[in-house]
């Protein structure tokens, strides 16, 4: 850095020293052209009086490597808006892409520095410092982590602050193959379309392009992302499992898929079926409950995402214990399930405990919780009993104005105080069951259920005007075996019953077996 310092002495010869101001920034100017590349401070102090003093200062860019490479391109490119999610646009599919071509370790970084008056072993301890910083405590960081079936570990990292971006590929525990590296190649879209729906504003959930995977080829992908104190996300798939977590301003969405059982995963038709009626009852439980439109997207899209891109089903299924029984499904079973792999899912909003200063214990809150969870038991296959349960609850509280036209704003003060606050608890259950014995079906029936309890206080100047509590509930019974019975009756084919449900073609009653939460829904299903 280059300071000159010029005083005015308040002498007469005010032109001189006017004139020796402009030969000595002249001079310098000439002289440290290089360094004022670097960094330059012009300071102009007053002798006899106190002033400020003015400072230029150009930062300097230091980089970990010197290299024109692509990476590095679009670093640089992406440096002027590292405090926002522009900083990682187009980095992450560009590492994977990267990485499968030419192989090897990567690391660059870079990061402006703005003072140039520490000698050069403590800016080198500095620089390497700040590297290691950006590296791995910066405050925005996205990591993918792949496991190979083979065993080797592909590592990818990037960090970015409000004047630094570092990325980083490492490969330990052993080396690709050919094979591997094509499938690592096939994740680049959806590696990058995760990192843009988190840095969007609102926050999106995109991660169905993690979940397409070989897992004969690659066994687990694992993707964490932080953003300051705002927001985290936490995934995981492999050929067992898939989960996801996501916290956020908004509130938490959680969602954890059992793709271990994989003899009761149904038909793609049987699964769009059961996704689209899902779906539906979560934008049911955000209407109901005054959720959060976009986390319930999150939340939406998320169990999507996870649920999607099972791959093929499974006929035998094993059991836990130390001698295990291999049960085997047929079409008659799988039929009368909802296709879905298991799974719990929850969304909770972020309570605001002061959504009225005059009633505290009024609070905005949202909460809901849904799972499926099968099981098959019994002494052997012929003596098979096969179990699924879907439940979900929705507990949640909100204010709204007396009229949809009217604002709500309320304060400490009585003339706010007119409003209704809702308390929402809503609970609904799917279980079927479905028994053989000596390689019979025997039985087969569903029991449903569903409840809402809706309770509106009324308030007006502060007073309560009245209070209300709407219960509904309703429950239900299909005998499955019965409508494949009367299906069987139907059919005038003169088979016995037992060759008819051995047929590919039987009726699909797993429309019937799917959770509903509406109970007036429930009792107007045929």
């Amino acid at each position: 850095m280059t300071v000159i310092s010029v005083g005015n002495s308040q002498s007469a010869n005010s032109l001189l020293t006017t004139a020796k101001i402009a030969a000595t920034v002249s001079t310098v100017a000439s002289q440290q052209q290089a360094t004022l590349a670097q960094s330059t401070s012009v300071s102009i102090d007053q002798v006899a009086s106190s002033s400020p003093v003015y400072t230029i200062t150009k930062p300097v860019l230091v980089w970990e490597n010197v290299s024109n490479d692509l990476i590095t391109s679009k670093i640089a490119g992406n440096l002027g808006n590292s405090a926002s999610g522009v900083a990682f646009s187009g980095l992450g599919a560009a590492l994977l892409q990267r990485f499968t071509q030419s192989g090897g370790n990567y690391s660059q970084s870079v990061f402006q520095q703005t003072s140039a008056s520490q000698t050069d072993a403590a800016n080198s301890l500095a620089t390497l410092t700040r590297q290691s910083q950006l590296h791995s405590t910066a405050a925005n960081q996205v990591s993918l982590s792949i496991k190979t079936a083979s065993g080797a570990l592909v590592d990818i990292s990037m960090g970015s602050d409000s004047d630094g971006l570092a990325v980083q590929v490492k490969v330990s525990k052993g080396t690709l193959s050919d094979t591997e590296r094509a499938a690592l190649a096939k994740l680049a879209d959806g590696f990058q379309k995760a990192i843009d729906g988190l840095t969007t504003e609102p926050p999106k959930l995109d991660l169905s392009g993690l979940t397409q995977f070989d897992t004969s080829v690659l066994s687990s992908v694992d993707l964490h992302a932080s953003f300051g104190t705002a927001s985290t996300l936490d995934f995981h798939a492999d050929s067992n499992s898939r989960t996801v977590k996501s916290t956020g301003a908004a509130g938490t969405v959680a969602i954890n898929v059992d793709m271990s059982k994989r003899a009761t995963l149904g038909s793609e038709s049987q699964q769009k079926q059961a996704m689209t009626q899902y779906l539906k009852q979560f934008d049911s439980a955000g209407n109901r409950g005054n959720g959060d439109a976009n986390l319930m997207t999150m939340f939406k899209d998320a169990f999507t995402a996870l649920n999607s891109n099972t791959g093929p089903s499974a006929s035998t299924q094993k059991s836990s214990g130390s001698t295990p029984i291999y049960f085997s499904l047929n079409g008659t079973d799988k039929n009368m399930l909802t296709g879905l792999a298991d799974f719990t899912a929850s969304v909770t909003q972020t309570t605001n405990s002061n959504a009225n200063p005059m009633r505290p214990g009024e609070v905005d809150a949202f909460s809901y919780q849904v799972s499926q969870t099968s099981s098959i038991t019994g002494s052997s296959t012929q003596d098979r009993n096969i179990t699924q349960k879907q439940q979900a609850h929705l507990v949640a509280s909100y204010h709204k104005p007396l009229a949809a036209d009217l604002q709500l704003n309320l304060t400490s003060g009585k003339n706010s105080q007119n409003y209704l606050y809702y308390q929402v608890d809503d609970k609904s259950e799917s279980s079927t069951s479905i028994q053989y014995h000596k390689g019979l079906l025997v039985s087969a029936a569903v029991e449903q259920s569903a409840s809402t309890s809706t309770r509106i206080q009324k308030y007006v100047q502060g007073i309560l005007q009245s209070d209300t509590t709407t219960p509904v509930t309703a429950a239900k019974s299909t005998d499955l075996l019965g409508k494949l019975q009367s299906a069987w009756q139907n059919d005038k084919s003169g088979m016995s019953f037992y060759t008819y449900l051995s047929q590919e073609t039987l009726p699909d009653l797993s429309s019937l077996v799917l959770l509903q939460s509406d109970p007036n829904q429930l009792t107007q299903a045929s």
